[in-house]
């Protein structure tokens, strides 16, 4: 019992953390919007120009998301970390930074470039690894969020410190999205983690799903940056 007690108090201060990215999903207003900015995609090829930055996140703002997550992975996202800096100098909303973080230096740089959260993915590291990410992360004062996308990966994420646990819909071998599976995924998750949804929403009908699973925030890419009118589009998928 002591030890159930002891690990309790562990997870409450932890989550006591303060950090602007956790911070505006827990504060959020029902479900927490993640609009993304990314240029290209394996998959989706060339999705918008990078002229379109400024102009997007004017756009984000407007239609009062919660956060940003910005890819910085060049070569198959076109994206870069100078985005991060420049997107910092025109909002307040927090950055999550997504990429594919594979050694310690790609942390440091994130502090650098003053990102709030930093995606880890679970899948590409071993568990050992992954457990050392997160605490450094958390030690710079960066918000890990760690991405899952099968019960292996799960298991991983749980061996964590991390607060945040978020579930790709998108296969990153195949890139086919299955939302209800991710959804399947999300229930797994022990309640006292943040859970986030990522991929697939295309209208409200995903976010319900992703919010009856259990999740605090979604993540929107590929459908915020082709949408005409993100306002509106916003105002299609709120719950």
């Amino acid at each position: 019992m002591l030890k159930t007690i002891i690990e309790n108090k562990r997870k409450a201060l932890k989550k006591n953390i303060n950090n602007k990215f956790k911070n505006a999903i827990l504060q959020a207003d029902g479900i927490a919007f993640i609009g993304e900015l990314k240029f290209a995609s394996p998959v989706d090829g060339h999705i918008g120009s990078v002229n379109m930055l400024a102009a997007k996140v004017k756009q984000y703002e407007k239609a009062k998301l919660n956060a940003i997550s910005i890819i910085t992975e060049r070569d198959f996202f076109k994206g870069d970390v100078s985005f991060i800096p420049t997107v910092k100098q025109q909002t307040s909303l927090p950055i999550l930074q997504k990429d594919f973080i594979i050694d310690d230096s790609q942390i440091y740089d994130a502090r650098t470039l003053r990102s709030d959260a930093l995606l880890l993915i679970a899948r590409i590291v071993d568990t050992e690894t992954l457990k050392r990410f997160v605490v450094l992360t958390r030690k710079l004062n960066i918000e890990p969020v760690v991405e899952i996308a099968n019960n292996d990966d799960l298991t991983k994420a749980l061996q964590t410190e991390t607060d945040v646990i978020a579930v790709n819909a998108r296969n990153l071998d195949t890139f086919t999205i299955d939302v209800h599976y991710a959804c399947n995924l999300i229930r797994k998750i022990p309640s006292e983690y943040i859970r986030l949804g990522f991929s697939g929403i295309k209208s409200s009908k995903e976010v319900l799903l992703y919010k009856n699973a259990g999740v605090k925030g979604v993540l929107i890419g590929t459908s915020l940056m082709r949408a005409g009118d993100i306002g509106n589009f916003i105002k299609g998928v709120r719950i």
